[in-house]
């Protein structure tokens, strides 16, 4: 009976010797999507999506950053006095904020990219 003790002792030591802590790589971070879009009045919209919650737009040569807002469909991002609402990566609307604004009351303009 020593001897099958010794055995099971000795096996489950070498079976926990065999375990080594996996440790994953951390994921590369994904490079940000870069689109550009044409809106009906001709303004040109540069949109960067660094990551899932941060809009950087480009309009006439300013810069601004936009975060995500709620939104029943589609992507709304706000900040920096824009509105800027996505649906999928092609169809966007943009529009100014008021003063005090978190939704856009003013219509906007719908953009496309290609």
């Amino acid at each position: 009976m020593d001897w099958q003790r010794s055995v099971f002792i000795a096996s489950m030591m070498l079976l926990a010797g065999c375990q080594t802590p996996t440790s994953h790589p951390a994921p590369a971070a994904s490079p940000p999507v870069t689109m550009i879009y044409t809106c009906t009045d001709g303004e040109t919209v540069h949109a960067i999506y660094p990551d899932t919650n941060t809009a950087v737009i480009v309009l006439q040569g300013h810069t601004h950053t936009l975060h995500v807002a709620i939104s029943a469909s589609g992507a709304r991002y706000i900040g920096d006095g824009w509105q800027w609402w996505t649906k999928g990566m092609h169809d966007g609307m943009l529009a100014p904020l008021g003063a005090g604004e978190t939704i856009a009351s003013a219509t906007g303009v719908t953009c496309q990219a290609p």
